[in-house]
């Protein structure tokens, strides 16, 4: 318990300089850990005290540090360092690059074919010379949108290099970066070689590169609560660890040789795979219960240490979602053992697993993606085993003989492969007609109350105590109910895709004024892109933001395709409740309407000198203008014919 104690001080210590209500959550709850268990003698609490002392001193140090040392300039001769791979889609290249001792967003606008095929097949890392412009990365457009700024910051990234011109690449001699660039290396000649629909699986599974995955795949592991199957973790070292052991003990290898090996694959695996926060989090978890298992160190204090230690080299770990989720919820199953080896076979401690990893992720996910993915219970129940035990040793074993020939993964992997990802694919489809709940964002308050109830909701299943658990979820679900009716009126502009349209939101009703659409890619040589971006994901991230399932109302002022093109789209996917045109531009969205009445959808037409009343909102149409008014804010919107 000493552990989880020093666990919940070093939190509530780095949180004190960041955020002060949930710094003061931790502390209370390792207050009331030590009244209940009171097991503080003079050397814990000096202990305790110095953990607290340390960590105060090291988030304050990282707040103070965590700081960019370039200045914005512009036409300014660079040296890049480039140690990851490259993003390249059609004639753009972007990255994450370093100046000196910080990292940096870098994107580039390729020149030629040759360059393109040079920075996509054959450059795995190395110094660049160029010509470059710094500036800050930039705030977020839209109210709704990913703070990709704040993100970054996380990550210690403050700037943004857009390169203009590149003189020269020169390759590295550091042992760290040829490993990098080794790594680089391998995912390249996985995309290169290796032609298999779902060769991203591989980047992904082994070297923990999800860029190669498909924006639908991400999303259908995502909307199913099983991303983690994607993030390198536990799950897959466990794995790796299970077939070592296997092989080396049908090879009559003893366990203090085997334990050995482990102690050197596992860091290297860790480097391998990105040395993402879940992959540190097990990594580590297995070197110090390997290490001090005859010491009586259990899972749990491992688990715990793990914690403290990447906390310490790292506070803003903290705010790392992968970081958060893998701790929280490894830990959750591990104070849960006791609640799920009761289970009365395989099936029933699979439901009980995934019960527990469910509500575990609930408040995190909910503050950070604003929605709650109940059908996680099910799917983790049938996709894990599948996953763990078929797809990904499939995977890895594939990949070995991948190395090893060629001609030989062709006509023995491909097809199990193919089978194997068919029937995933299609368990996956069944579980994705069930949609997650959209909650909308809650303030941090509430966010704490719901944490605070599903730990309650946790301890409670874990006494067996029901009903007194099920009382737990009906607070969250009576709680989440009364937030949905809280006030909200406002208008706000947005920028989707190249178009601004306008939100306006009237307590449960919304209202969307035109949608803007896809940008297109014309071009059929090199500057055509393999991955185009669909602004659904804006709409979605919208709707889950706002906790609606639906657009009431959605204006057209335009027939220009640019500004209402995607009206088309959001009709087709059931996402609207009433479609208005102004009468100028009816004549020239005939399809719209067809489109509206075979979907039962409402079509009004708005006339001229006509105006709505949308709550407290105005919307007037006169003159070729349409004028959205409330108490605080005013558009005067263009109609064109």
């Amino acid at each position: 318990m000493i552990y989880l104690q020093l666990s919940l001080l070093a939190l509530g210590a780095i949180l004190l300089n960041y955020n002060l209500m949930i710094s003061m959550l931790c502390i209370v709850i390792f207050l009331l850990i030590t009244w209940k268990n009171k097991n503080l003698n003079a050397r814990k609490t000096i202990i305790c005290l110095i953990v607290f002392l340390a960590f105060f001193i090291r988030g304050a140090y990282e707040q103070k540090t965590n700081i960019s040392h370039l200045k914005n300039v512009e036409n300014n001769n660079l040296e890049l360092v480039i140690s990851d791979n490259l993003n390249v889609n059609g004639n753009y290249m972007s990255g994450i690059g370093r100046i000196g001792d910080e990292d940096v967003l870098i994107n580039y606008k390729i020149k030629s074919e040759e360059e393109k095929k040079f920075f996509k097949e054959k450059f795995w890392g190395g110094k660049l010379s160029v010509v470059a412009n710094i500036e800050d990365v930039p705030s977020k457009t839209n109210f709704y949108s990913f703070d990709y700024k704040k993100y970054n910051e996380n990550r210690g990234i403050f700037k943004k290099v857009s390169i203009n011109e590149i003189s020269e690449v020169k390759h590295l001699d550091s042992l760290l970066f040829k490993f990098k660039t080794f790594r680089n290396k391998m995912t390249l000649k996985i995309d290169r070689e290796l032609t298999f629909d779902k060769s991203g699986y591989f980047q992904a599974l082994i070297f923990g590169d999800k860029s190669y995955l498909l924006r639908d795949e991400i999303s259908s592991f995502k909307n199913l609560g099983t991303s983690h199957l994607l993030a390198i973790s536990g799950l897959h070292i466990g794995v790796l660890i299970s077939l070592i052991y296997f092989i080396l003990l049908k090879l009559k290898v003893s366990v203090d040789y085997i334990e050995k090996i482990i102690l050197i694959i596992i860091p290297l695996y860790m480097l391998l795979s990105g040395a993402s926060a879940s992959v540190l989090r097990a990594g580590f978890m297995i070197i110090l219960y390997i290490i001090f298992r005859r010491k009586s160190i259990d899972k749990l204090d491992s688990l715990l240490l793990t914690f403290l230690i990447l906390l310490f080299y790292n506070p803003l770990y903290a705010f790392n979602i992968g970081f958060q989720l893998s701790f929280f919820i490894t830990f959750s199953l591990l104070m849960s053992e006791s609640y799920i080896k009761t289970s009365r076979n395989k099936l029933h401690m699979s439901l009980r697993i995934s019960i527990i990893s469910t509500l575990a992720s609930v408040p995190i996910l909910l503050y950070n993606f604003y929605t709650i993915v109940y059908i996680s219970v099910l799917s983790n129940i049938v996709l894990v085993p599948i996953f763990s035990i078929v797809l990904f040793p499939l995977v890895l074993i594939s990949y070995i003989i991948f190395l090893i020939s060629i001609p030989i993964f062709n006509i023995l992997c491909k097809p199990l492969l193919n089978f194997t990802f068919t029937i995933f694919d299609k368990l996956q489809e069944i579980f994705l007609y069930v949609k997650p709940l959209r909650i909308g964002k809650q303030s941090i308050f509430i966010i704490i109350v719901i944490f605070i109830v599903v730990v309650y909701i946790m301890v409670e299943l874990n006494r067996f105590k029901y009903l007194r658990a099920a009382t737990g979820v009906l607070t969250v679900a009576i709680l989440l109910i009364i937030s949905s009716y809280i006030p909200r009126e406002y208008i706000e502009e947005l920028k989707i895709g190249k178009e601004n349209i306008y939100y306006i939101r009237e307590n449960s009703n919304n209202m969307i004024i035109n949608t803007s659409s896809n940008m297109k890619n014309f071009y059929t040589d090199y500057r055509k892109k393999d991955r185009e971006y669909d602004i659904m994901s804006e709409y979605d991230s919208l709707m889950n933001y706002e906790g609606k399932d639906r657009i009431n109302y959605l204006l057209l002022t335009s027939a220009k395709k640019n500004k209402s093109e995607y009206a088309t789209n959001l009709l087709a996917n059931n996402l609207v409740n009433k479609i208005i045109v102004v009468d100028s531009v009816t004549k020239k969205l005939l399809e719209l309407k067809d489109i509206a009445q075979y979907k039962k959808v409402e079509y009004i037409v708005l006339n001229n000198g006509t105006e709505m009343k949308f709550g407290s909102t105005s919307v007037f149409y006169y003159d070729k203008k349409v004028k959205v008014k409330n108490q605080d804010r005013e558009f005067e919107i263009e109609v064109d014919d």
